[in-house]
């Protein structure tokens, strides 16, 4: 007790300290209070000067104040260089300004920026503590110094010079600044600081970015770096205030973007945006969330909890694994291992590593306690040690100047929660990512699945692909993931979740080709995937019990035009970089349909049950640990192709060293050791090795013979001595395969560090020396039509390396024979289905084998569980088919059978029929997904259905109306909809709920304006056409519906809708990139159409015709931004009154929008070096064009003309197309 008192009276001395120092220093005047309330409200700033007595918040504004005291030392000498060479300078970030020659310019930027950057909003927050000054001055002249430079943090490419990530953490930083010292500044400064901001930071990026396609899209609104820009520029928008000239203006399309950007481009939990925690993933997180504080705060709309960020919450979730992070993961996972589990990537998936987040989750699970960012910040990121003390782990997050102010505001002692419980989600999928598990922690089994796969079970990574986001070049290739193999196919598709199914006993998703959802290097045609292939799916079952007992079961389909082979391969983690192999995987073959996985702590039993017969093969791939761009063959991949060998009297083909020519010389290695090849060619140093990159400096041509149709493996001894690459492949031997005239057959893609199978590579590319090994075999097959006569093979090696690694002049590569093995002809079909079984197992159980029946085209399976235990699979019964446990018609059927031989449960996908015992159960007419549950008597206690629609089911004989969802019946078939089922039709209703209470004050404003008059709107009353229409869901019919928001208006999204099209990321360059491509880029989109848009580049009409004529006094007319994409938009239109046989009565033109030709100079300010922006974007930006966004309605007046058509003419458009909102037509 006593310990607690005095604990209690050290804290209640320290905060009288700090208050009377406060006090003390300013006097009797009052203390300052934030001008606009970005980040603090005048109500909140009082407890924010009484946290900051306390630790680690006392410690916190301690480090902001040592900078802000550094700035005002600093700042007196600092300013006397700011001479006139600052207004010459292009740009303030001057490491992106080729154009500023000066050195001296160049040193004198870099020390501006650097206080912008991350001292000045530092001296602003100190002065709204104390209300001390210096500190304000110091800020502000700062800020009016930095205005001299002609702009803040444009990147300038080729062909467009624009706002970039800098600008918004200046613009952040300025916004904040001016916020926290308006009470030291005059209505004199005030206005000029907000010249500043609407100059530099506001009207830039609404002019030139905010609604640009193409790159303006794809790069500088969207993802990380769009994020942050445009944040800052929303963020500066808000500080200028509701009366600022043009800020209405602003505003308005700054938070229909901003709501775009939280409902699309986050993504369902998070998975649109790029991976990183911390990474890109969290950049684009706190970008957000730091703008909807500031939106809420100034404005009182409040989208805090936005289905975006409370869906992202789920992000890490979906992503903790149970098994620790791991690292470079040269070692083996302890098994005692009890701490925070690691947290992997998911597109390209990466190793499990640690995990924090930003300031924001901090905010959010304040505010929502019981959601999972509470769960999130308690495993890693709040801490209290023994003196009772908090620690708060936040990371920058881009928010550079400001990161450790909003970490002081937004972390509480209220967020620790030392027993906050884990999930309870054991199953969680949107349309692209799945989680499917047994429970948390070490020991638990973990699948996450995002077209690629990651597995871990019973304290051991199982199954991975490891590629790092921005560095790996391989991703989106199938030979660096689990997936499907398909001959001439080198992509791996992404995939979409269609259904899923949760239940007691086991989850199932379904998933089929989709459009890609890469983010980094996608491979050209990845997009186009889905038109190689009438059908590619995958079933994902996973059968629930404790690890161990649990169980896979993978069920893929593919077909195709044209016959080809196909194969199903796995990926696991096999440690090779430094030749170390302790931590090693290895492939066991037990028969003909089973190979065991082993690792360190736990195997993988692998059974390829459908098809009969297959042949197992085993490659390797390059693998990255966290954090490493190393391109050692870290991964170990086994591939069943379907169908056996067609064996011939082919015989091994070796070329032998000395069939080389070129830098290097044929050497002999020493005959005293063995293993040694009996020569080698040797190549020694980077001149000999790689002048430039795809140019070959060493040959070998030979005549072979390889047959058409037939497959082959290839490999070759090498060593190394000193040659290590990082981020690259440090060599690769590319080969072309001729004919007998020397006419090509088929040759290996002149890309350099991409998959292919007509090449070797070095597997240890950083391992700098080697001892005489070969490389993981390699397997191709050479195409139907003709045999191979001529092998052509090259040695290239990287003219690139990522520092400090490189090959020099004592780099020594040594190439022994290389030796290619005849397989035989492979069995090629126009379709092919899959079902492999899979079982994490201790390393000592043995696996009960399943057992596998063909009956007609289905297969029926048992897996056995027990003496009588077993579950029963049948795969493909297209029409009812007999089996031991009874007689069923479905895609795919699962029981499970007691112990007492009794079936305790069955689950039907896709199911037609069922009957049990002869007695029929159940039909339908048309497929659906069925689970029965039987009590010991073998009577059914519980139905649950999946019904896509709505349909009608026929059980004993009798029929039932099923509503679209789940739902679910008794023993009695009282059928009803499941109350505890989860949707991917839309958010919850408390998220719906939410949502439409955060845009209430925009919602409300736009029914005012809508009803402005209260005159009888004729245009309701009339047949309404347009020349055309993009799609059915924007029709015309829409510019009557009353419905004026492009926002959701009751809170709902939905997200049945199709995805939207839209230009792809393009327009860097001088040349003119296409708006309009096939294919366009595409978004999901989730905000119902409540407008017209005309096709894609077309002019338009749109007519309101009545059966008489009516008098029309006042049109007025909405323009549309598509919902915040800022694709489509009107500028010219052209308002005629017509009589009934269609002659024109009268017309008027108007004209949406306003022109800013200010950002303009900023761009141009030297136009010998940039001084216009590519035909990418004509018509857009250019001097002189309007920007047709934020304007509201447009009124235009007639003189009571008697009527019968109006005919709105679309003369111009911004971007794809033009369109409309809203119309309304008054009689006076």
């Amino acid at each position: 007790m006593l310990r607690r008192y005095l604990s209690l009276l050290r804290r209640l001395t320290t905060v009288a300290v700090l208050v009377l120092s406060i006090r003390t220093s300013c006097g009797a005047q009052q203390l300052p209070e934030p001008g606009i309330g970005l980040l603090i409200q005048s109500q909140e700033i009082a407890s924010v000067r009484a946290k900051i007595t306390q630790e680690p918040w006392a410690g916190q504004y301690k480090a902001i104040e040592a900078r802000a005291d550094e700035l005002v030392a600093a700042w007196a000498q600092d300013k006397l260089q700011m001479d006139d060479r600052l207004e010459k300078i292009l740009d303030l970030t001057i490491e992106f300004d080729a154009v500023t020659k000066d050195e001296g310019s160049r040193e004198l930027a870099k020390l501006l920026a650097h206080h912008m950057q991350t001292r000045m909003t530092s001296a602003a927050f100190v002065y709204l503590i104390t209300g001390e000054k210096q500190y304000a001055e110091t800020a502000f002249d700062v800020l009016v110094t930095a205005a001299r430079v002609n702009r803040w943090g444009w990147f300038t490419w080729s062909g467009a010079a624009m706002p970039q990530i800098h600008a918004g953490m200046y613009a952040r930083n300025s916004a904040f600044t001016v916020d926290f010292i308006w009470s030291a500044l005059t209505d004199a400064q005030r206005q000029q600081a907000r010249d500043i901001l609407a100059e530099k930071v506001v009207e830039p990026y609404y002019r030139l970015v905010l609604h640009t396609p193409a790159m303006g899209l794809h790069h500088l609104r969207s993802k990380n770096q769009g994020n942050n820009v445009f944040s800052g520029a929303m963020i500066g928008c808000l500080a200028l205030g509701r009366d600022y000239p043009d800020a209405q203006r602003w505003f308005s399309s700054f938070l229909q973007t901003y709501h775009w950007l939280l409902a699309h481009d986050i993504g369902w939990a998070g998975q649109g945006l790029e991976a990183g925690m911390p990474g890109y993933w969290s950049v684009s997180m706190q970008n957000l969330y730091t703008a909807a504080v500031c939106l809420h705060n100034a404005r009182g709309v409040d989208l805090r909890n936005h289905p975006g960020f409370e869906e992202a919450t789920y992000y890490p979730i979906m992503h903790e694994s149970t098994v620790p992070p791991v690292g470079m993961f040269r070692e083996p996972i302890s098994k005692a291992y009890q701490g925070i589990p690691g947290i992997i990537s998911g597109k390209p998936i990466e190793l499990p590593g640690s995990a924090s987040g930003s300031a924001w989750w901090y905010d959010f699970a304040y505010r929502n306690p019981k959601s999972a960012a509470a769960y999130f910040i308690n495993q890693s990121m709040v801490r209290l040690n023994s003196k009772k003390e908090f620690s708060f782990a936040s990371h920058n997050a881009h928010q550079s100047g400001h990161s450790d102010i909003i970490t002081l505001l937004w972390t509480r002692p209220e967020v620790y929660q030392p027993n906050v419980s884990k999930p309870t989600d054991l199953f969680k999928t949107t349309d692209r990512m799945s989680m499917l598990r047994s429970g948390y922690g070490m020991g638990h089994t973990y699948m996450y699945v995002n077209g690629d796969i990651f597995l871990s079970s019973l304290g051991e990574i199982l199954g991975t692909s490891s590629g790092m986001s921005w560095h790996y070049k391989w991703h989106g290739y199938q030979a660096a993931e689990t997936g499907i193999v398909t001959e001439g196919e080198p992509l791996a598709p992404s995939m979409k979740v269609n259904s899923s199914w949760d239940g007691e006993k086991l989850s199932i998703i379904h998933s089929s080709i989709a459009r890609s959802n890469i983010q980094y290097y996608k491979p050209k045609e990845h997009d186009n995937l889905p038109t190689h292939y009438q059908r590619r799916d995958r079933d994902i079952v996973y059968v629930k019990d404790v690890p161990g007992r649990d169980y896979f079961i993978f069920i893929d389909h593919v077909q195709q035009e044209k016959p080809r082979f196909h194969g199903w391969q796995w990926q696991t983690w096999n440690h090779v970089f430094a030749n170390d192999n302790v931590n090693a995987a290895v492939y066991e073959r037990v028969n003909d349909r089973y190979v065991r996985l082993k690792r360190p702590n736990a195997d993988l039993g692998i059974q390829l049950l459908v098809p009969q017969d297959v042949e197992f093969e085993i490659e390797s791939a390059p693998g990255q640990p966290k954090v490493s761009y190393m391109y050692d063959h870290n991964l170990l991949t086994l591939r069943a192709i379907a169908g056996k060998y067609k064996t011939s009297n082919e015989q091994p083909v070796v070329i032998a060293p000395k069939a080389w020519s070129g830098r290097g010389k044929l050497v002999h290695p020493s005959q005293l050791e063995d293993g040694l090849p009996e020569s080698a060619y040797y190549v020694k140093g980077k001149t000999a090795l790689v002048e430039k990159q795809g140019v070959s400096l060493n040959q070998f041509q030979s005549t072979v013979l390889l047959k058409a149709g037939h497959r082959y493996r290839m490999r070759v001894q090498y060593k190394k001595d000193d040659l290590a690459v990082y981020e690259n492949l440090a060599w690769k031997i590319p080969f072309t395969l001729l004919d007998a005239e020397g006419n090509v057959v088929v040759k290996c893609s002149e890309l350099y560090n991409i998959p292919d199978p007509l090449s070797l590579r070095d597997n240890r590319s950083m391992t700098k020396t080697t001892d005489w090994i070969s490389t993981d075999y390699v397997y191709f097959s050479v195409p139907e039509g003709r045999d191979v006569a001529i092998l052509r093979g090259e040695l290239l090696a990287a003219e690139y390396s990522h520092p400090p690694n490189h090959i020099h002049d004592d780099s020594i590569l040594q190439l022994g024979p290389v030796t290619i093995e005849p397989l035989g002809r492979v069995l090629a079909t126009t379709s092919q289905t899959f079902v492999a079984l899979l079982n994490p197992l201790e390393k000592s159980t043995e696996l009960i084998q399943a057992e596998v029946e063909k009956i007609e085209e289905a297969t029926v399976i048992k897996i056995p569980r027990g003496e009588f235990e077993a579950d029963w699979i049948v795969v493909d019964a297209r029409k009812p088919v007999t089996f031991q446990w009874g007689t069923v018609a479905a895609e795919f059927a699962w029981f499970r059978i007691r112990d007492d031989e009794t079936i305790e449960q069955i689950y039907l996908r896709k199911a037609a029929y069922l009957a049990l015992e002869g007695q029929e159960i159940f039909k339908n007419s048309g497929p659906l997904d069925l689970a029965l549950n039987m009590n010991s008597v073998g009577q059914i206690s519980h139905v649950r259905a999946s019904v896509d629609g709505a349909t009608e089911l026929t059980m004993f004989g009798r029929t039932y109306p099923l509503g679209n969802g789940i739902q679910i019946a008794d023993a009695n078939l009282r059928f009803r909809s499941d109350p505890t089922a989860t949707t991917l039709e839309s958010n919850s209703i408390s998220s719906q709920q939410q949502l439409r209470q955060g845009l209430a004050p925009v919602l409300d404003a736009q029914l005012v304006s809508r009803d402005e008059s209260l005159a009888l709107n004729l245009a309701r009353e009339a047949r309404v056409t347009a020349s055309a229409s993009r799609a059915v869901r924007f029709s015309p019919y829409l510019t009557i519906d009353n419905k004026t928001s492009e926002y959701p208006l009751d809170g709902k999204l939905d997200y049945t809708q199709r995805p939207i099209a839209t230009s792809t990321l393009g327009g860097y360059g001088p040349e003119k990139h296409p708006l309009v491509s096939d294919p366009m880029a595409t978004f999901p989109f989730y905000v119902s159409p409540t407008y017209w848009l005309l096709p894609y580049q077309q002019q338009g009409w749109i007519e309101y015709e009545w059966k008489k004529d009516r008098q029309v006094s006042e049109v007025r007319v909405l323009n549309t931004a598509n919902a915040g994409l800022n694709d489509f938009a009107t500028i010219d239109y052209r308002i005629e009154l017509r009589d009934v046989d269609g002659e024109v009565i009268v017309t008027q033109s108007k004209r949406f929008g306003k022109v800013f030709d200010r950002p303009f100079k900023a761009a141009f300010k030297y136009p010998e070096h940039f001084g216009k922006y590519s035909e990418t974007f004509a018509g857009m930006l250019e001097p002189g064009v309007p920007v047709p966004f934020g304007d509201g309605w447009q009124s235009t007046r007639f003189n009571a003309v008697k009527a019968r058509k109006v005919r709105i003419y679309i003369d111009s458009y911004w971007g794809l197309g033009g369109g409309l909102n809203e119309v309304q037509i008054y009689p006076e």
